[in-house]
């Protein structure tokens, strides 16, 4: 990722950001570093989401954080709609905590509706080859060996009728 922004590829440094963040949703830093990267774009209103959970340590940062508010019109549905957290709460720190519980508050008295976002789990299938019947396999060879029996037939037809036509003008 660091790679990335030094090479100026701040788009693909954001997918693998967002990566991180739906492999890792309790690290709040991520969302920190996504969060600056934004800024640093003239993004503020986005940079503003990813910050909603971090502590406020500049201007920058509050500055966002209340452009991002105002642009969902401070609608705690909406901006939990947007942020999809899917960590664990008591994973994260008290500020988190408590800003989390009053998006989910204003939500819950505005809708009457939490969004609550499960995690994401990669399934590890296994995968076994496929078992092929008797049957198939000999539809399968019989329909190869028909498109290949098909020109051969063709051209024996076309001899054939070459012949009649030569046999009837000589």
């Amino acid at each position: 990722m660091e790679e990335d922004l030094k090479a100026g590829r701040k788009k693909k440094a954001c997918d693998r950001l967002r990566n991180l963040i739906n492999e890792f949703p309790d690290d709040i830093s991520l969302r920190e570093k996504l969060g600056q990267i934004y800024y640093d774009s003239g993004f503020k209103d986005e940079a503003g989401k990813f910050w909603i959970l971090c502590k406020l340590q500049n201007f920058e940062m509050k500055e966002a954080v209340d452009i991002y508010r105002n642009s969902v019109s401070n609608s705690g549905n909406a901006i939990l709609k947007d942020i999809v957290f899917r960590g664990n709460k008591n994973q994260l720190s008290q500020y988190s905590r408590d800003i989390l519980n009053e998006l989910e508050s204003d939500s819950f008295i505005k809708t009457k509706h939490v969004p609550d976002f499960k995690r994401k789990r990669r399934e590890k299938r296994n995968y076994t080859e496929s078992k092929d019947s008797f049957l198939s396999k000999i539809g399968f060879y019989l329909f190869i060996g028909g498109i290949i029996f098909l020109p051969v037939l063709g051209f024996v037809k076309l001899c054939e009728i070459i012949k009649i036509l030569f046999e009837i003008i000589f």
